[in-house]
């Protein structure tokens, strides 16, 4: 049975872990290694824990259950539903959270499995996604001091994100802000606050520059080992693999997107007729370029939308999809090319993501 194959390069994804892991140590920095772009894949997250990592990160408990047999300490990286608590403290040791109704379902059967079930904070220090808000002070603290009263839960540090939602950037103040809030809790609960989780990979722009706030000891990070982005001001990172194109297309060549031609021909670049809207309901211009050599490959947006892929091939050009196909241009190709031959693609986050999750396209590793 055909299917489009992503490959993806252990070797450096395990070298990007080691890197990073030290990279961090250096300043201090705690990380967990966040594997949830490649959807529970035991084998990338195997790789990560080979480079160092030893917390692993994923959004889905069913993800968890996959990777839970290589030894790692896994954390679940979405605040829990009600409705899994069980599945949470089964194969979580570790999950996120700012509600004390789930805090308190959670201490509960942590007590029921004989488990001490480890409890990252939330703060929302302004990208508006989960977490309770900076200012609401006394809402923190008495999350915090829930935990330390409740049986079978521990408080492994407080955390904050950005970036994701509100696009709000990591900086020197929201990250000495949060140390302020930090100390003053501590010093009310009377509870050690071992870890502060200051966000993820656009955390680093600020160690990059030499302005990290000290003190801030812990990051959740996927993005800096998977594709060597510094994602702040986009530039690629020298300590890291990644990939030889431009860094605004924020690809790597550790993910390979490899599809089959099914049909070659020429044709005008203009559609004859009238136009109207295209099978996801778009309106569409186009440009005439005259005749010229294309390929049907045999994959679509339904699999990994072409505005995340970028051609290996600098001469190919990708011109659209439908659900089940990609058209390229390769008039400017110098190899030929035939029917049944396979044209690559670097992928970027999104279409990594995409390509992960669909059961259309096989896996394939490389070591």
């Amino acid at each position: 049975m055909y299917m489009p194959v992503l490959e993806i390069d252990l070797r450096r994804l395990e070298e990007n872990a080691r890197t990073e892991k030290a990279l961090l140590a250096s300043s201090g920095i705690e990380v967990m290694a966040v594997n949830k772009v490649f959807d529970g894949c035991v084998e990338t997250a195997q790789a990560v824990f080979d480079g160092g990592i030893q917390v692993i990160a994923e959004s889905r408990t069913y993800n968890l259950k996959k990777i839970r047999h290589i030894g790692c300490t896994t954390c679940l990286l979405r605040s829990p539903c009600l409705s899994e608590i069980e599945e949470v403290v089964r194969y979580a040791d570790i999950s996120l959270n700012s509600d004390a109704t789930v805090l308190r379902a959670l201490s509960q059967e942590a007590q029921k499995q004989g488990k001490t079930h480890q409890v990252l904070l939330m703060v929302d220090m302004g990208d508006l996604r989960e977490g309770i808000w900076f200012s609401d002070y006394a809402t923190i603290l008495a999350a915090i001091n829930l935990i330390k009263s409740l049986p079978g839960l521990d408080l492994y540090g407080l955390g904050t994100n950005f970036n994701c939602y509100g696009t709000v950037l990591p900086t020197v103040k929201n990250g000495d802000d949060f140390l302020a809030l930090a100390a003053r809790l501590e010093a009310d609960s009377g509870v050690a606050i071992r870890r502060l989780s200051a966000g993820n990979c656009t955390s680093y722009h600020l160690l990059d520059k030499g302005i990290w706030p000290q003190g801030l000891n812990h990051l959740r990070i996927g993005g800096l080992h998977e594709f060597g982005i510094e994602y702040v001001e986009m530039k690629y990172l020298d300590e890291f693999h990644h990939s030889q194109k431009p860094v605004d297309k924020a690809c790597s060549d550790m993910y390979i997107l490899e599809a089959e031609i099914i049909e070659l021909n020429s044709k005008p670049t203009v559609p004859v007729g009238e136009l109207g809207v295209d099978a996801f309901l778009q309106s569409k211009t186009f440009v005439d370029n005259g005749v010229r050599r294309r390929a049907l490959l045999a994959f679509g947006r339904q699999d990994v939308p072409s505005d995340n892929c970028v051609p290996c091939d600098d001469a190919i050009q990708i011109l659209g999809q439908t659900s089940d196909h990609t058209l390229v241009d390769i008039e400017a190709c110098r190899q030929p090319l035939k029917v049944g031959d396979k044209i690559r693609f670097e992928l970027d986050y999104t279409g990594l993501l995409m390509a992960c999750q669909t059961k259309g396209i096989a896996m394939r590793f490389k070591r």
